[in-house]
């Protein structure tokens, strides 16, 4: 009996062993939580790089009383460059407006349509092609009206446009026929909107 009892128990032992070498291991489940706060951009800011000659001043020199087009100092036409770049960051996913506005502060270039501007579609930065929006005016160059003028409106990848922005690159030009000799300048204010 105790043999039998021994037998029993080794066999017991055995299907033990064995039922649990054949054991499906039961799914395992756990959860994080992650959150995070991401801030608000609205930026308009200058660009600088080899083909955007200047920001916040440009010199135009002695300008050719004969001629509609003088260019600013260190320009020529078709040289592949601009003189302001200016950079609209933001992530509001909303519509936006890129403005200009010439004040005269000596003479009377902008009130007298001597001011020009020309600016090509802008640039998405992050993707290298056009950006989304439209002209306020056709690509070519336009005289820079005495108020407040729409350069730009956002459209659609625009709205969010972070991290690189979108780049719009402006080159302006002075007409020198019909002024009188003397000393001009024009302060240009660019505003970044969500105002038509």
């Amino acid at each position: 009996m105790k043999k039998l009892a021994g037998i029993l128990i080794m066999a017991m032992v055995i299907v033990l062993a064995a039922a649990s070498a054949f054991a499906v291991p039961v799914d395992q489940t756990k959860a994080s939580s992650v959150t995070a706060s991401v801030g608000n951009v609205f930026s308009l800011a200058f660009y600088n790089d080899t083909n955007v000659i200047y920001n916040t001043s440009i010199p135009f020199g002695s300008i050719n009383p004969s001629s509609q087009f003088n260019y600013p100092v260190g320009r020529a036409e078709f040289d592949g460059k601009s003189d302001i770049g200016l950079v609209v960051t933001t992530n509001f996913d909303l519509p936006w407006y890129l403005k200009i506005q010439p004040t005269d502060t000596t003479g009377n270039l902008a009130g007298a349509g001597k001011l020009a501007i020309y600016m090509a579609q802008p640039i998405n930065r992050n993707t290298g092609g056009s950006a989304s929006g439209g002209l306020g005016q056709g690509v070519d160059w336009f005289t820079l009206p005495a108020s407040s003028h729409t350069l730009y409106s956002s459209a659609g990848s625009d709205n969010n446009n972070t991290p690189f922005g979108v780049l719009a690159a402006l080159s302006f030009k002075v007409d020198g026929t019909g002024l009188a000799t003397g000393d001009y300048a024009t302060t240009v204010t660019y505003t970044l909107t969500t105002t038509p």
